[in-house]
């Protein structure tokens, strides 16, 4: 009686939650590929993720409320051409820092990827760069990105 007590205060437990709010509401050994905030707003990996879901049509494509909305469209029209299945989760308790995963490629269960990260399985050649915005800078303005999309959210969803 207790279980059914708890859950009906606290909800359905959940296994290894930190993980879960890390890897979008997935655990880290079902994710194929990753693109983090700051990637998925430096470039379209659009090609790459075709790729993969080309490969891997039973998978699906999980996706943080707080991307920019031309972000979410992008790979919203992306799995919804290849019939693939997707989830926006606008939970504020997953993770969403520059270094956190904005985007997944899940498979339904545990597969082996030598690394989630999509720069690492679809390098570029390097490009000459003229920028003389510092690291640190171009990571602050994300972090200031991120920060004004929360407050949208939090306004958007909270103050009606």
């Amino acid at each position: 009686m207790d279980k059914h007590l708890q859950s009906a205060i606290f909800g359905t437990p959940v296994l290894h939650p930190d993980e879960q709010h890390r890897n979008l509401g997935t655990f880290h050994e079902r994710i194929d590929l990753g693109i983090t905030f700051t990637q998925a707003l430096l470039r379209d990996y659009s090609a790459e993720l075709q790729t993969e879901i080309t490969t891997h049509p039973n998978y699906q494509l999980l996706l943080h409320g707080l991307l920019d909305q031309d972000i979410l469209d992008r790979y919203i029209k992306l799995a919804n051409q290849a019939n693939l299945k997707f989830a926006i989760r606008t939970d504020l308790l997953y993770q969403h820092e520059p270094d956190s995963l904005a985007i997944a490629l899940a498979a339904p269960s545990a597969i082996q990827p030598d690394t989630i990260n999509i720069d690492d399985r679809f390098p570029l050649p390097p490009l000459e760069t003229t920028t003389t915005i510092p690291k640190q800078l171009l990571v602050e303005r994300i972090y200031q990105h991120l920060e004004r999309n929360r407050h949208d959210y939090h306004l958007r969803h909270h103050n009606n």
